[in-house]
């Protein structure tokens, strides 16, 4: 068992990791979508680099739920989604502004973030299950 220093220490590198993650993807993005103008408005900038650090932190850390072994993968991955619309919808709307507060626009917003979602879990879920296929396979031929 994991202490609790030791607990700590990890979301603390993983915020940082995902602040990181965060920042490094909105530059990549801005100089992308912004190439060749001489400014960016700096609030805007400001916002959207908080909003994609908050994002990445959250992300980093939230993945620690799927190492929560007394729970079932459907539990993990429910409370994971619950818990990513309710921290992730005010930074896409109100801090942001990537959606609007419209009806139309907050659920056309919902369904790319679900889709997005089981696209990345579906992703997710392939690799492990041929990472499991593979070790399963390694430890037949050593038998």
């Amino acid at each position: 068992m994991k202490g609790v220093g030791t607990v700590i220490s990890n979301i603390i590198v993983r915020i940082f990791g995902g602040l990181g993650v965060g920042g490094l993807l909105t530059l990549i993005v801005t100089w992308l979508m912004f190439d060749g103008m001489e400014m960016v408005p700096a609030r805007m900038l400001a916002l959207n680099l908080f909003g994609s650090m908050l994002i990445g932190a959250y992300f980093s850390v939230s993945a620690l739920l799927f190492e929560i072994e007394d729970w079932s993968m459907l539990k993990q991955t429910v409370v994971h989604y619950m818990a990513s619309l309710v921290a992730l919808f005010p930074v896409f709307t109100w801090l942001t502004g990537w959606i609007p507060l419209q009806p139309q626009a907050l659920l056309i917003g919902w369904l790319f973030f679900t889709g997005t979602y089981l696209l990345n879990w579906i992703g997710w879920y392939s690799y492990f299950k041929h990472l499991e296929k593979r070790m399963n396979q390694s430890l037949r031929k050593r038998n």
